[in-house]
């Protein structure tokens, strides 16, 4: 019982008593537990500091307005729409004035045939007393070169007239503007029966001088008299004789049949004509050695610069409301 005893005494002291291994293991079972704490407390800092971060991020978010969310999502796509906008106006501008260039380079070519034809019209009236026959090749050549100036002027309107409204409807496809489709197509079959209308008179007219200078012109050569009687009516503008007389008649609506203040009245308003065939050929040779370009096509590319500035201008609010967020 009494060795009992001692061991019951001992026994409390045994199970506090530490050995020396148990003692090395003390230190490291804290320094794990206090290290496995810094992790958790470590972990829970982040994860409070994420979450700082997010609510801020929200709040950030919250301070927009739903106009400029909607800016934010939409822009990306509207910044490319723009400026596919910008380049296609540019390239119309560029295509407008290349027509534009083409058809004044034509209208060119008509106005000098228009001047060669105003020059021949004047010297078949200013040389009729002297060459006789001569003068109606000339008033022929001259009524022919004028004719073709002039149908070449009116078709070059109506072309480029017609290539400017398919120009304008491309522009209005990429920039919609009001409606006038309706009102301008009504507007374009007016002028094109306005043109036709002048064509055809202009030709017919050309076609029924043409023939009585050739009638007249085989009439000078197969009678010489006849030629002589309209000579002598040239050059004194009286009818003395029987011959003279039938000259007349055969000749009517020819320089032969003209008398000398009809010839004068005549060669006023060629000179005139040829006054104005001229300062059309001078105005178009300056409008093409300045660039032939036209006002629309300007217009345009000031609207593609409009359109620029206004990128320039959403892209910088853009770069703006990003920074926000961020």
């Amino acid at each position: 019982m009494l060795l009992n005893t001692t061991e019951a005494e001992t026994s409390p002291d045994q199970e506090n008593h530490l050995t020396p291994e148990d003692t090395d293991l003390v230190p490291q079972r804290l320094l794990d537990n206090q290290a496995e704490q810094e992790y958790e407390a470590g972990i829970g800092l982040q994860r409070d500091q994420d979450d700082t971060f997010l609510c801020e991020d929200v709040e950030l978010q919250d301070d927009l307005s739903p106009e400029e969310k909607i800016f934010l999502r939409e822009f990306p796509r509207m910044r490319e729409d723009l400026k596919g906008s910008i380049d296609e106006l540019r390239a119309l501008a560029e295509d407008i004035d290349k027509t534009h260039k083409k058809f004044t380079k034509t209208k060119l070519v008509a106005n000098s045939t228009a001047v060669v034809s105003g020059v021949v019209s004047l010297l078949g009236l200013a040389l009729a007393p002297a060459t006789g026959g001569g003068s109606l090749l000339l008033s022929a050549a001259g009524q022919g070169l004028g004719a073709a100036a002039t149908v070449t002027s009116i078709v070059s309107d109506r072309l480029e007239h017609s290539q400017n409204r398919k120009a304008q409807a491309q522009a209005e496809d990429i920039l919609p503007t009001h409606d006038q489709e309706e009102r301008e197509a009504e507007e374009e079959r007016a002028d094109y029966v306005g043109a036709t209308v002048k064509i055809i008179a202009n030709v017919i007219n050309t076609v029924r001088n043409t023939r009585k200078n050739v009638r007249a012109f085989q009439k000078v050569r197969a009678d010489p008299r006849l030629a002589n009687a309209a000579k002598r009516l040239l050059t004194t503008g009286r009818v003395y004789s029987r011959s003279t007389e039938q000259a007349q008649k055969v000749f009517a609506g020819t320089t032969l049949a003209m008398t000398k203040n009809a010839r004068m009245l005549g060669g006023t308003m060629a000179a005139f004509s040829l006054g104005f065939d001229l300062a059309a050929f001078s105005k178009e040779w300056k409008h093409l050695k300045e660039g032939a370009r036209t006002k629309f096509a300007e217009e345009l590319r000031a609207k593609a610069s409009e359109l620029e500035r206004d990128l320039t201008e959403l892209t910088q609010c853009y770069q703006n409301l990003q920074q926000k967020v961020r």
